[in-house]
């Protein structure tokens, strides 16, 4: 029998059927209201609707992202079958969920994201013929964010199935359901989906307007303000253009995610920055850091109430009596509800990466007295081993034991294990009667290691390294021992997408006014009247390093566990110095230049008489020949040599040696760079686990990989550095990247 489309009829029927009573009620009441205005709590009203349906979402958002990934183990007694069916990730295991029969994976229920999407078309069609009517754009907020979410329901069903049906009309009866299944021209895959959500992002008269666009609806839930229910367009943009490139593979489109990423951050007003939310040891003994005391503040990251850390939030019922609850606080956690048993735990693959990182502190004793330390090697050495290298681990997951447990009930574990990041923010232990209150679609620090993977893409490796070692800001912008001269200017033909960020000038970079026209609107304007970077190499140092008043810090990803990373000149090696090939590439074109080194100074004689020079010349030049110019450089190991020529020999020499400078940067441009990217996409996809370890984004991180890195096969590999550092993962080798959508 002929397959006549990968979803049955009743997928898209579940999406309606799942909120039956609210279409009707949303398609009636705009029925009712098409002649008249369309009163603010109507609008609101069906908003906070849509909202509500995004509750389903927000648990197995996190779950398929990170279950089936490697950094997270599962209880095999304890957990659910479901979640030990994505865990092992194989088609018998996570076949779509039948809500008739209750049989299938509770995990794989595609209709939920389409009762999304329909309530979307639904709203869309007829707040858009309301204004069409009238000629306004009273509900631009409105639209825009409804756009939003059903862009980002579209990207999720195509990272999680592939290729799925694409409709932006409303579905209302089970013809129109039945004729959009039955039709194989409605299947798209991941590219196709994510160029017509670009195109209905990008149309709408919001965009000349700013990065927010979000409906600024006054009040709070659970400590959340409305306003950070919902995506902010920009930000949506970058992460889409993300993903066109790494299925196209086209640096064109990861510029435009680059432009995209830096006008989302660097709105004049809206400014974002990483933020200093870290944790370090605060002093060194002279023996290792393991005795010592540290000071934590990371975990504050994931608490409720940061709004600058959390890219709008999925918010969640925090009690099952109100209906769209979730559990991730008790599959990440111990409760008593659980009998203390959490069904995941981190697994030895997170706490290999994560020892494997060095800690890096920079001890300044006095202006002439300061010290890099690196953390110790020898485990041993630290009270707790999740101590030794990065210490964002640490920060996030604990563990303690209560022998007498299981005293007077032996189901209790006498283990307790807790991850912070799924306490409501809270650094203690969870409350039973308090469920997650929210999952963030994304955060900051997650957005810039995506611009970082957008850079890269495009062909900026010193800039996305820069993202986790030093931080974007004015004074990394224009270093150019960080950012190479070629590098930069290259960047700086990536303009701005927003017309009030082209607007702006800067004139810090270049002293040149000429040259000041190609920094203008450009990706280079990292806001140097907003953010800053901290220099701790300084006689004002101290333990805690302030930038001045007014201005937001940028820091290094890495440094968020990892110390002073940016104070380590053999942390990260841009090009590894074990390159044979490199290396020798380099010395033959090296070879060819007519000096020994680099030039530093020329200076070109005046005069006639050039008896005394010629005296002091080379032995190659004519003595009776004028000397024309004395050319300064230094050599390979630091020497300052000087040597004079003619006209006609300098001339020779000045030839010479652009052409061996060009070559250089060629082979930089060319070879080396891609080198770079392939280094740097490495410590970006290792940072990603770092930062962003069970938050829900691992799987697809690898995906993008790999996808970089060749067609994206039917099933997962690994990459290669990874096996090779870390050691195998049989249990992901081999299994579908993508989950199955129900047959017909």
């Amino acid at each position: 029998m002929k397959v006549k489309s990968i979803i049955t009829c009743g997928l898209l029927l579940l999406g309606i059927g799942a909120a039956t009573t609210s279409c009707e009620d949303m398609f009636e009441a705009e029925n009712n209201l098409v002649t008249t205005d369309l009163a603010p709590k109507d609008t609101i009203y069906q908003m906070m609707g849509i909202v509500q349906r995004m509750q389903k979402l927000a648990e197995r958002t996190v779950l398929l992202g990170e279950v089936r990934a490697d950094l997270l183990d599962v209880d095999p007694i304890h957990a659910t079958a479901h979640l030990q069916g994505l865990y092992d990730n194989t088609p018998d295991k996570t076949q779509p969920y039948d809500p008739i029969k209750k049989a299938g994976n509770i995990y794989n229920q595609p209709a939920d994201y389409y009762a999304v999407i329909n309530s979307c078309n639904i709203y869309l069609a007829y707040v858009d013929s309301l204004q069409k009517t009238y000629g306004t754009y009273k509900y631009e907020r409105e639209i825009c964010a409804t756009k939003c979410f059903r862009a980002w329901c579209y990207l999720e069903l195509a990272k999680i199935y592939g290729a799925v049906p694409f409709v932006q009309h409303p579905i209302l009866t089970t013809d129109a359901a039945e004729a959009i299944v039955a039709n194989p021209e409605n299947v798209l895959g991941m590219e196709a989906i994510i160029d017509k959500c670009i195109d209905d992002l990008q149309k709408y008269p919001s965009m000349e307007k700013n990065n927010e666009l979000r409906p600024s609806y006054s009040g709070k839930w659970n400590e959340i303000s409305f306003g950070n229910f919902f995506i902010p367009v920009r930000a949506l943009l970058a992460e889409l253009y993300l993903w066109k490139g790494t299925c196209s593979g086209n640096p064109a489109d990861y510029e435009k995610a680059v432009s995209m990423y830096h006008d989302f951050f660097c709105y004049p007003g809206e400014e974002r920055n990483v933020g200093r939310y870290v944790k370090t040891w605060d002093r060194w003994d002279g023996d290792n850091f393991g005795t010592n005391d540290y000071q934590d503040s990371y975990y504050v990251r994931f608490r409720a109430t940061q709004t600058d850390e959390n890219l709008g939030v999925i918010p969640c019922d925090t009690a099952a009596f109100y209906g769209n609850y979730n559990n991730i606080s008790e599959i990440f956690n111990s409760m008593y509800k659980n009998n203390y048993y959490p069904a995941v735990a981190p697994s030895q693959r997170i706490k290999d990466i994560s020892a494997a990182q060095k800690f890096i502190f920079y001890d300044y004793r006095s202006a002439s007295e300061s010290y890099i330390r690196v953390g110790s090697e020898d485990v041993n050495l630290y009270r707790n081993p999740l101590l030794k290298g990065d210490l964002r681990l640490s920060s996030v997951y604990t563990m303690s034991s209560d022998p007498s447990a299981s005293k007077y009930n032996e189901n209790l574990s006498t283990e307790r294990s807790y991850i912070f990041k799924w306490l409501n923010g809270s650094g203690s232990t969870p409350r039973e009667d308090v469920r997650q209150a929210y999952v963030p679609y994304l955060r900051i620090p997650i957005l810039y290691l995506h611009m970082a993977e957008a850079l890269n893409g495009a062909g900026f490796p010193e800039t996305a390294y820069a993202v986790l070692r030093y931080g974007l800001a004015y004074e990394t912008m224009a270093d150019r021992s960080i950012i190479s001269q070629d590098e930069f200017d290259d960047l700086c033909k990536i303009k701005s997408v927003c017309p009030r960020i082209a607007a702006q000038e800067e004139e810090k970079y270049r002293d040149d006014a000429e040259l000041n026209d190609q920094t203008k609107g450009s990706f280079v304007i990292w806001s140097s009247n907003v953010f800053a970077r901290p220099d701790k190499r300084t006689p004002e140092h101290s333990s805690s390093i302030s930038v001045p008043q007014g201005l937001k810090p940028q820091i290094g990803i890495h440094s968020f566990g990892s110390g002073d990373t940016e104070y380590d000149d053999k942390y990260y090696w841009l090009d590894d110095p074990n390159d044979a090939q490199m290396k020798a590439d380099l010395e033959a074109i090296k070879a060819k230049s007519p000096i020994a080194g680099t030039i530093t100074d020329v200076e070109i004689y005046e005069t006639d008489d050039d008896s005394e020079a010629a005296e002091e010349g080379s032995e190659d030049i004519d003595e009776t020949a004028k000397i024309y110019a004395k050319v300064t450089y230094v050599t390979e190991e630091g020497v300052t040599e000087e040597q004079e020529f003619t006209e006609e020999a300098y001339n020779q020499l000045v030839e010479a040696y652009e052409a061996v400078n060009a070559a250089i940067r060629n082979y930089y441009r060319n070879d080396a760079r891609a080198k770079r990217q392939a280094r740097v996409a490495q410590l970006i996809l290792e940072e990603e686990a770092l930062e962003g370890m069970f938050e829900g984004h691992r799987f697809y991180d690898l995906m993008r990989y790999q996808m970089r890195n060749g067609s994206l096969g039917a099933t997962i590999t690994m990459p290669a550095y990874i096996t090779k550092q870390y050691g195998e993962t049989s249990r992901m080798a081999g299994r579908p990247w993508f989950l199955q959508l129900p047959k017909r």
